[in-house]
């Protein structure tokens, strides 16, 4: 994979209005349970180390615009307010008892946390957090090439109600990565990287952020065998009827009617693979194509028949001839733009 196009992706979001409420929401919270001595950041600027471990990613699904993951969080940051040398060597408190960078998840569509909101405390303050999130979360994907496409996907870590300089992000290079084997078959999984990511929300400023990032890569075995294999057997049945006589009307308009029929029904099937896009996809300018090649073989039967009906048989031959071979080589330079 090409960490280059995880560096691309280290860029600031912009978000959803649903997305801006729920952050909002959690932000003015934060602000107003501030006034309580525990709740309030232990300096101006607090330093949290940070890292993200996918332990399975289950599916990326293009039409819903969503991907399904489990992942581990790690955060860690020190409190000198709760350093105490005669304390146990870690301590467990929770969150209600403590000030913590309120991590959410700005681009969840249904995810749920297992582990309790619990912080282990060292003597010497320092504060420890783990977390494992999974569930679905929302993503943007680029689909003009499907299925060739090529996906940067990630999860948007947030720190509610604190601006990049009151949260100093680092990574945690240690606890971020991902197994080598992954539940998800019909993807290439690329290496998982944490990115310093401030979360823009407009008119509001920025969002201290992280984003858990990851390359995709479509594995097109299925979309060949299944769509263009397919797409290809019928326009080559299109092709047939330039093989058989001309004067075989009614079977050669059968097969080229047949031929469409067929191929409209197919585009149905891959239609619900892909969202409803504003533009054309790879794949649907390939069934475009092949549609019109259906198209213009039905002409080319119905030319024939109408030249040979107007007494000259021998030229409607000539014309089968030509549409015979012309046919072929229209469709490989379709084929060849497609790839």
């Amino acid at each position: 994979m090409n960490d280059s196009k995880l560096t691309g992706s280290n860029q600031r979001l912009r978000c959803p209005i649903g997305m801006v409420v729920s952050v909002l929401a959690l932000w003015l919270s934060s602000m107003a349970m501030a006034e309580d001595l525990n709740m309030k950041a232990p300096a101006e600027s607090v330093e949290v180390k940070v890292g993200a471990y996918m332990i399975d990613l289950i599916k990326i699904d293009g039409a819903e615009q969503m991907f399904n993951a489990d992942i581990a969080v790690r955060i860690e940051w020190n409190d000198p307010r709760l350093a105490d040398a005669s304390a146990p060597k870690v301590r467990k408190m929770s969150f209600d008892d403590i000030w913590h960078p309120r991590l959410g998840i700005a681009n969840y569509r249904d995810v749920k946390t297992l582990l309790p909101k619990l912080a282990e405390v060292s003597q010497d303050g320092t504060v420890l957090h783990r977390q494992r999130i999974t569930g679905d979360f929302t993503t943007r994907m680029d689909l003009r090439n499907f299925p060739l496409d090529e996906q940067s996907l990630g999860v948007q870590i947030v720190s509610q109600g604190y601006s990049p300089d009151e949260v100093v992000f680092v990574v945690n290079e240690k606890f971020t990565g991902r197994p080598e084997r992954l539940t998800i078959s019909d993807w290439e999984i690329g290496d998982v990287r944490v990115l310093l990511d401030p979360y823009e929300i407009p008119r509001l400023g920025d969002v201290a952020g992280v984003r858990l990032g990851f390359d995709a890569d479509r594995h097109v075995n299925y979309y060949v065998a299944t769509i263009l294999v397919s797409a290809i057997i019928i326009v080559c049945m299109a092709w047939m009827v330039f093989w058989m006589p001309p004067e075989a009307i009614n079977p050669r308009i059968s097969i080229s009617v047949t031929s469409m029929l067929t191929l409209i029904a197919h585009r149905f099937v891959v239609g619900r693979e892909l969202p409803r896009l504003s533009y054309l996809t790879k794949m649907d300018m390939l069934l475009l194509g092949a549609t019109v090649m259906v198209l213009l073989g039905l002409i080319g039967v119905v030319t024939v028949a109408r030249v040979s009906a107007r007494g000259r048989p021998e030229m409607g031959l000539k014309l089968n001839g030509i549409f015979r071979w012309i046919y072929p080589i229209v469709f490989c330079v379709i084929l060849a733009l497609l790839s």
